[in-house]
Formats: C-alpha cells, structure tokens, sequence
C-alpha cells in the first residue's frame, strides 16, 4: 500500500509500505479521508511537541475515517462494508486512569501519528474495532473525519462548565476554536468573543456563533473584550491557539472566580501566564486531554445536523499532494480552515 511517511520537518515521502492485517480485536480500514490537524502540523514543521518528539520516520494523522473491508475473528463483523469514524485514542482500559473514567489520560494509550506509533495517512489501517463508529452511509467521508475535532470541542466545552447565559472568550478561530465557539453557541452562551490573528479566520468566527471578534496582530483584544464587558471579564476563557500568548490573554479577560479552559497547543513544554493574577482571581485553570467519552454526541449532533461541519471543509488533497496540503495549512494559505487528505 502507499503511506505518506514524515522524515524530517517539512519532509514527507509517498512510500510503499506492506499490506495490515487486523489482528483478532482489529478492524482493517480503507482509509477515505484524513483531516490535518494542529498537532500534525506541530509534528510537520517542527518534528515534536514539547518533549515528546519524532525520533524514527512516522506515518501523521488522527482525524479519519473509512471503510471496513475486513475484520479479526473477535470483532464484530457487521462492520465489515460500512463506512466508519475512528476514536484514535485506544486506551489500555487497565491503569488507575482507566479504570477511574479518564481513559484520555491512560499513560499507555495508543494513539496514532505521534512518537511511536504510525498514523492513518496511508492506503489502509488497521484499529481496535470497538472504537469504530459506523456512519450514514449517506455522510461523506471527509465530514465523518470532522467528528474527532468536533468530539474535542465538546469535551472542551464541558470541561469549561459553561452554562446558559455564560460569557465567553475563544482565542484562536482555527477549526477546533470555530467549533468551540459553535458548541458553546448551542450551549446557551450569552456573548461569544473571538480573537485570531488572520483576518478571514475572525470574520469565519461570525458563521460559527462567535458574536464580535478581533485580529490580534492589530487590535488590543484584552482591552476591547473588557471594555465590552464593562471591566468584567468574561466566565468562560477558551485557548484554542496554536502560541504561547493567548493562554495569558485569557486568564486577563477570565472575571474572577471564573474558568480558563486550554486546548491549543503552543508547541513548548513550558508555558508562562500571569499566575498572581490567576492566584488572586482565584481562576480554574483546566487543560484539555484529547476528548472522553464524547464521540457519539459528536456524531450524533453532524449526523441530526445541528452543526453543519461541511463548511469548514475547504481544501482536498490526494495522498500524493500531502505536502500540498500540509504547506498550506502552514502558511495559512487560500483561506484555509480544514484541509483533508482524500482518497
């Protein structure tokens, strides 16, 4: 089969590869569609996040989704013919993590285009069939790959408690923070602010429930946020950025007693904020581990079509134009949202 393999930043190759076989629990998987995620990109341009770091050529993507041609004699074979989404994250389902109900946490999870473990950025790919959801046939491929990004923003958007009637802040509109924003929306958000640093991304914050939004290359959105609020602050802050910055931003625009909840990843293994400020606001700092628990009402919401993902879709690339891909993605290029990897 052909893979798309990484080698070394900016270096991807169209290479062969043998054939998977599913193993007894496995689920083999044509692979019709694999969405570029920030994390990819971290990988891409930099070979690593924080200290976790690509030490081997490896195989990129997370987001994805296909069609089960085959199954192990221990996995359930009416899966076999449909179309599926794939949670990526395969726990052990046996340390203190699992058992206690945070799986996303497991320490030894499996999870594929990181350190270690390839990716579904290839022909076929083999899972644990039981993380396997089938679809509508009538969904096409690249919108089941969106149920990942979208399971994220749920769990997001949970863990910041948002309530009916909250305000809230999202920084950085890039796919997960638009989701973020639309979540929060149906979740009963009062206000939504929004923050990026590309103008045709804040004014896609607008179609995505975000109610006022700034560039923050040239704007202070600390100060317009607060002046909005009337020197509040918000209840609910959300880092849905790809930098270091934003993460103080948000604990400044937070009122106090409220929630920061982090889910960008800035790509350090050290982020610095404005930790007396939080200490005297007395904020809830909660960082954000992939999703739990949250697949099915992700699907469930792009399947009743309470959030249409299609728009987000902008680019489509075959597997040999990876790169293409990738390079616009990086460059923020042709007003670029969620660039997917079809075949």
């Amino acid at each position: 089969m052909k893979v798309m393999r990484w080698h070394a930043p900016r270096d991807m190759r169209l290479e062969e590869a043998p054939d998977p076989t599913p193993r007894p629990h496995e689920a083999l998987i044509r692979i019709e569609s694999v969405g570029v995620c920030g994390s990819d990109m971290h990988y891409f341009l930099e070979g690593g996040i924080g200290n976790s770091t690509l030490d081997r050529p490896t195989i990129l993507g997370h987001e994805y989704a296909g069609r089960v041609v085959a199954v192990g004699e221990k996995a359930d074979a009416d899966l076999v013919g449909k179309r599926v989404a794939v949670e990526p994250g395969i726990p052990c389902m046996q340390c203190e993590s699992c058992r206690t109900g945070h799986y996303n946490v497991c320490p030894d999870i499996f999870f594929p285009g990181g350190p270690g473990s390839d990716g579904a950025l290839s022909e076929f790919y083999t899972v644990h069939a039981d993380y396997c959801y089938p679809v509508p046939e009538d969904m096409p491929a690249d919108v089941a790959a969106m149920v990942e990004p979208l399971a994220i923003a749920i769990h997001t958007v949970r863990l910041g408690q948002l309530a009916p009637g909250c305000t809230a802040a999202v920084f950085g509109l890039g796919p997960v923070g638009l989701l973020v924003s639309k979540v929060a929306s149906l979740s009963g958000a009062f206000t939504i602010y929004g923050s990026d640093l590309h103008d045709y991304r804040v004014a896609a914050g607008a179609d995505w429930g975000v109610d006022k939004a700034w560039n923050g290359k040239t704007d202070d959105v600390v100060a317009r946020i607060m002046e909005e609020t009337g020197g509040r602050g918000v209840d609910v802050a959300f880092d849905c950025s790809n930098g270091p910055d934003a993460l103080s931003a948000a604990v400044t625009v937070a009122r106090c007693a409220g929630r920061v909840t982090i889910v960008g990843i800035s790509g350090q293994e050290v982020d610095h904020f404005p930790a007396s400020q939080a200490r005297r606001k007395e904020l809830t700092l909660q960082w954000v581990r992939r999703l739990k628990d949250t697949y099915p009402a992700a699907l469930e919401m792009i399947t009743s079509g309470r959030i249409d993902v299609r728009p987000m879709l902008t680019h489509s690339f075959p597997l040999e134009k990876t790169m293409e891909a990738f390079d616009i993605v990086a460059g923020y290029k042709e007003n670029v949202l969620k660039a997917s990897i079809d075949q």
